[in-house]
């Protein structure tokens, strides 16, 4: 069974089927999971062998169950059974932006004149990561500042744990730095000047491929 992370309330996944062929008592069958186990979001009707999930799945956390259901007959002199094993496989949804890490502190978010950032949920009250680097004024177009570090635990092969990253351009400046997408490594793209501009703050954002996309800000 296939089966997106979420919290569920008794979903039906599908149904384990057997047959008896003998008669009567002997072919009345009850199916159960073994072993039985409070800590597993699924359970099985003991009639019918509809087999629900309970609970909550969390790909992060667990990505496949293997239960084995046994269906067994009610013989009043000799009961059999038999055996089946079943796979959950828990499908990957995107729940989890990326994350920023290596970097030198928290800052207040303050910047209220950035563009192109009506998809990144900030608000003004939010406490942003921090990367500091120096550059000398005379540094030459292309040459690296600073790299920043961003994860997503969502699964990368549909695109929900792949990042991007992109710098956001500030209204009436200039466009001095360039970021790698892929790699987060910040260059310069435009030349310096102490005396005219000492300190620079630029918006850095890490954005998943998922649909919709999740992003986070430094």
């Amino acid at each position: 069974f296939n089966v997106e992370e979420t919290q569920y309330t008794k979903r039906v996944l599908g149904k384990v089927d057997a047959t008896d062929a003998d008669f009567g008592q002997n072919a009345n069958l009850t199916y159960f999971i073994q072993p039985s186990s409070q800590d597993l979001p699924f359970e099985i009707s003991p009639w019918s062998g509809v087999f629900s999930v309970n609970g909550e799945l969390d790909r992060e956390k667990e990505d496949k169950y293997v239960l084995t259901v046994v269906a067994r007959d009610n013989g009043p002199e000799k009961k059999l059974s038999s055996s089946v094993s079943v796979e959950v496989q828990v499908l990957d949804v995107n729940d989890n932006p990326p994350q920023f890490f290596k970097y030198d502190g928290l800052i207040k978010w303050t910047h209220s004149d950035t563009e192109d950032l009506s998809n990144h949920n900030l608000n003004s009250d939010m406490m942003i990561p921090l990367y500091k680097a120096t550059l000398q004024e005379n540094a030459p177009i292309g040459t690296t500042v600073t790299r920043v570090y961003a994860n997503d635990s969502d699964f990368i092969g549909n695109g929900n744990g792949l990042i991007l990253y992109s710098l956001p351009q500030r209204k009436n400046q200039l466009n001095l730095f360039s970021i790698d997408s892929k790699e987060g490594v910040i260059t310069t793209s435009g030349r310096f000047d102490y005396e005219n501009q000492s300190v620079y703050n630029i918006t850095i954002v890490a954005s998943d491929l998922g649909s919709p996309s999740l992003s986070a800000t430094a």
